[in-house]
């Protein structure tokens, strides 16, 4: 599982569930540290629906059920069938990740 700010979001239609065309985020773990995270096939769809209806101030994520890889040096991130999205700021684990990286909430 990863826990990490969104501060990028590539991709068509982002807003429409019904989409699965690829979906690429920046995803900053720590103050100093953004990896790269690609969201294939029906994941798109979930995660296009929670974009569309979150109401979120930050965007902290909880991401499940990842495959990390490291590509000339550098670590990318690619979801599989299991991976889910979680964006509720009362889940402890986001609520420390914006106190430790002192983002407002």
């Amino acid at each position: 599982d990863v826990v990490g700010r969104i501060c990028l979001i590539q991709g068509s239609d982002l807003y429409n569930k019904n989409t699965y065309s690829k979906i690429i985020i920046g995803l900053r773990l720590h103050i100093s540290k953004m990896v790269r995270l690609t969201i294939w096939d029906n994941e798109t769809s979930n995660f296009r629906e929670l974009n569309h209806i979150s109401t979120r101030k930050t965007q902290i994520v909880i991401i499940t059920s990842i495959i990390p890889r490291l590509h000339e040096g550098k670590l990318s991130l690619t979801t599989t069938p299991g991976s889910r999205f979680y964006f509720d700021t009362d889940i402890d684990i986001i609520q420390r990740f914006q106190k430790k990286n002192k983002l407002l909430y």
